[in-house]
């Protein structure tokens, strides 16, 4: 205490009488034990406490300012004293002070909502915080503080983290992928902090085979991951990607010929905008001709009419003519995409869908537009590869349709069977897409194939292979933007990392948590990635598998 002693005329100055007098009587005393202050004896934290519960008109001014500079304790810690002085002198009802008696062992133990907080329950709360919470370091603190009493250090929640996440790691790394068999997987790359982070993902249970924070996103790289994939035991027989420049010369580099869909949604996202283009630009130039129409109204004037209207007014025509001419060709395009016929429920043919994707493709190039031009001659570039997915959809079906003449002997009704499928499933993916327009038929498609389900007890398996064939042509690459996005807002909630490998490591426990999870609803609902796959980490738990149990 020697180190804060003051002499009596200062405490004089300092407090007021009813301060000053217990000031002057300090002494050093013992510590407390187990105090976060040692230096401050019991003497020193009693008056602390007097001086921070004295009434406010009575307390000087600038007094809890000086307490902190004299003791060299912060603001709070005088506050959280003078409270726990205060709780402590709490009266009871008789008047007496109030004394918490322990309770027995035994009663803690058999209480129904005893709840005993270790490390392994703040770990695996702070990483469920995350995944799936979506919650950033600082808020998780709160959410500890409010459930447990107790937290953690931004600094510790962070490393453990980044432990958690190279155990992850090395876990992803020794998992055997075999039990999917030959695959047609998807392949994308998103950006955080200026880090491509490389995507591989199998579309018909959604298992993320890779998950990489890389430097770049060139062929080399992508190559170098194609070969990481396939190395884990999954048999990469097709690509699904957009139109990168890179990924054709990655497949060279890694020596992998394998066939390739370019994704059909981002071709008709692109068409989309290129319609808005068009639509823009003629309806700035009609709004030109109107207001040209109205000068001329108040005040004819022949140079106007002559020089200005009349070009406009033949700009604004060819304008529109070519925002009408490339929107019905879009619908013939986007046609041509298609996998199941909206109408019939027909499986498409490719002869038929690549005869009308070049009548497409043909017409568009007459349409005299930079946009429109810049269009066709990138899907002129792909043109081969933008229906792959009628190819792998015929050979996958080849079984499907052996098995269903064993069942189904007449022709006209193994017909009649497929089509009910095929287009209940195709009105299915409209509804998920959001086109609204078709509740309706969906739902008097779904009844028709219902009669054709209740007829058989094999017909809803046969139903449920087909659908899977088709959720396995690899169409299109959706899900892996779905997958991009949800790993975006945990990301963002993050907002920053030190460096690649603390990003790797939270990639890491973001794959292992998505590939374990089980879905609540959908059409995957009721189980994980992974057990949709057959793979078997040897625990449903992923919090359990980084050595985080549920019970200690």
């Amino acid at each position: 205490m020697e180190l804060y002693r003051q002499a009596t005329s200062l405490a004089n100055e300092l407090w007021g009488e009813s301060e000053a007098t217990p000031w002057a009587w300090l002494t050093s005393g013992g510590r407390v034990p187990g105090s976060k202050v040692p230096h401050l004896s019991v003497t020193d934290e009693l008056f602390i406490a007097a001086v921070v519960n004295t009434p406010r008109p009575q307390r000087p001014w600038g007094a809890i300012t000086q307490l902190s500079g004299m003791y060299q304790v912060s603001r709070p810690t005088l506050y959280a004293l003078g409270r726990r002085a205060a709780e402590g002198l709490q009266r009871s009802v008789g008047g007496r002070p109030a004394q918490a008696q322990p309770a027995p062992a035994e009663a803690i133990c058999n209480r129904a909502d005893s709840l005993v907080v270790t490390p392994q329950r703040i770990a695996r709360t702070a990483l469920t915080m995350s995944f799936p919470g979506k919650m950033a370091l600082r808020p998780m603190r709160q959410c500890l503080e409010e459930a447990f009493a107790q937290t953690r250090a931004l600094g510790t929640l962070s490393e453990l983290f980044t432990q958690a996440g190279q155990r992850a790691g090395h876990i992803l790394t020794a998992m055997d992928y075999r039990p999917l068999g030959p695959v047609i997987v998807l392949r994308d790359e998103t950006y955080f902090q200026d880090w491509p982070i490389l995507l591989v993902i199998e579309p018909l249970t959604s298992t993320i085979l890779l998950g990489v924070v890389s430097a770049d996103a060139q062929a080399e790289t992508w190559g170098a991951s194609l070969l990481v994939s396939q190395d884990s035991g999954a048999q990469l027989k097709g690509l699904v990607e957009d139109m990168a420049r890179m990924y054709p010369k990655s497949q060279t580099l890694a020596e992998m010929e394998i066939p390739v869909q370019k994704d059909v949604w981002h071709v008709e996202s692109w068409g989309s905008k290129v319609r808005r283009t068009l639509e823009k630009q003629a309806l700035a130039a009609l709004r030109k001709v109107d207001k040209l129409e109205k000068q001329l109204l108040k005040a004819w004037d022949d140079a106007v009419f002559l020089k200005q209207y009349i070009p406009a007014d033949a700009k604004a025509e060819r304008l529109m003519a070519q925002h009408d001419t490339f929107a019905r060709w879009l619908g013939h395009l986007c046609d041509a995409l298609e996998l199941v016929d909206l109408r019939s429920g027909e499986i498409r043919n490719r002869e038929i869908n690549d005869w009308l994707l070049a009548e497409t493709l043909q017409a568009m190039q007459a349409i005299d537009h930079p946009r429109v031009r810049k269009f066709v001659r990138s899907l002129r570039r792909h043109q081969n590869q933008l229906l792959t997915y009628l190819d792998w959809a015929a050979e996958m079906l080849l079984p499907f349709y052996d098995m269903l003449a064993a069942h189904l002997p007449d022709r006209a009704q193994r017909h009649g069977f497929v089509r009910a499928v095929t287009r209940g499933w195709r009105l299915r993916q409209a509804l998920i897409n959001g086109q609204r327009s078709c509740k309706r038929q969906a739902a008097e498609a779904e009844a028709w194939l219902q009669l054709w389900l209740d007829e058989n007890a094999a017909f809803p398996a046969l139903a449920t292979y087909l659908m899977n064939i088709l959720d396995a042509s690899g169409h299109a690459s959706s899900l892996i933007e779905c997958i991009n996005g949800l790993l975006k807002m945990c990301l963002r909630n993050r907002r920053a990392f030190r460096n690649r490998d603390t990003a790797q490591a939270y990639l890491n426990l973001f794959v292992l948590w998505h590939n374990m999870r089980v879905y609540e609803r959908g059409k995957r609902a009721g189980k994980s990635p992974f057990q949709w796959a057959g793979i078997d980490p040897g625990t449903d738990d992923w919090l359990a598998l980084l050595g985080f149990p549920a019970t200690d």
